[in-house]
């Protein structure tokens, strides 16, 4: 058993190698600008969290309701 796993880990590895030829190692990086959080954004995110409360059914599903 274990060789049989030793050659799937041998595989795996080449397999791994030869696509990193192509795409390269993965990049952590943060590519995109930082948004700006504009006052008028601001503004529209407390009205929506004043007129919506976020609620967590009992199927574990999230979702809003309006707020009386």
């Amino acid at each position: 058993m274990m060789r049989i796993v030793n050659a799937y880990d041998a595989f795996n590895e080449k397999v791994t190698l030869f696509f990193l030829r192509f795409v390269g190692p993965p990049s952590i990086a943060r590519t995109a600008r930082p948004v700006v959080v504009t006052p008028e954004d601001e503004r529209r995110d407390a009205e929506l969290r004043g007129a919506f409360e976020r609620v967590v059914g009992p199927d574990g599903r999230r979702y809003l309701l309006e707020r009386d």
